[in-house]
């Protein structure tokens, strides 16, 4: 038994005695912000942004561990950590905002609140965030993506899960939601 602890102490000696090391120094900013909850220092947008999901009542919907508020900070606070654009990380802050394949949460009227959600989180992250909410996600990521193992240069069309209608998603907002979907679902 000896012998064998012995061995375990020389090799915990090789193991950092900081796992934080690791990170680079440009995140340090995020990594502070968030230990602080410091929303502004993560984006000056986001304390006005979570102060919408409130006013829709997204932390009195109980959604996966906690609210769904909870879900949706967490989401776009992880996207943050993880170096994303902005556009991407509001994404994930709105991401199921108009319900989606997976959950009927729906916090804003796609029909009525895409202009309103657009001019609050930006044109590009409102119109993926929409896109998001009307496919049929498992299908897209593990069905196809997954079974592939490649995203298609030319992207993917699928049917809108309530109109049936088409709608086309580029290798790039592929690339995107894969990213964000890993997110998600951790």
């Amino acid at each position: 038994v000896s012998k064998i602890l012995g061995s375990a102490r020389r090799g915990l000696s090789s193991v950092s005695a900081s796992p934080v090391a690791s990170i680079p120094a440009e995140r340090w900013g995020v990594v502070r912000a968030l230990l602080r909850d410091d929303h502004a220092a993560l984006d000056p947008q986001l304390p006005k942004l979570v102060h919408m999901l409130d006013e829709r009542g997204a932390g009195e919907c109980w959604h996966k561990h906690g609210t769904f508020k909870e879900h949706l900070v967490d989401t776009h606070n992880v996207l943050r950590l993880w170096g994303q654009p902005t556009f991407l990380c509001r994404l994930g802050l709105f991401h199921s905002a108009y319900s989606n394949s997976y959950v009927n949460l729906a916090i804003f009227d796609a029909s009525a609140d895409r202009q309103l959600v657009a001019g609050a989180i930006g044109a590009e992250a409102e119109a993926l965030t929409h896109k998001l909410c009307v496919v049929p996600r498992h299908t897209m990521v593990w069905d196809t993506l997954a079974e592939e193992g490649k995203i298609p240069a030319e992207g993917m069309t699928v049917a809108h899960i309530k109109t049936g209608e088409e709608v086309h998603l580029s290798a790039a907002e592929l690339r995107h939601l894969l990213v964000f979907t890993m997110v998600d679902i951790a």
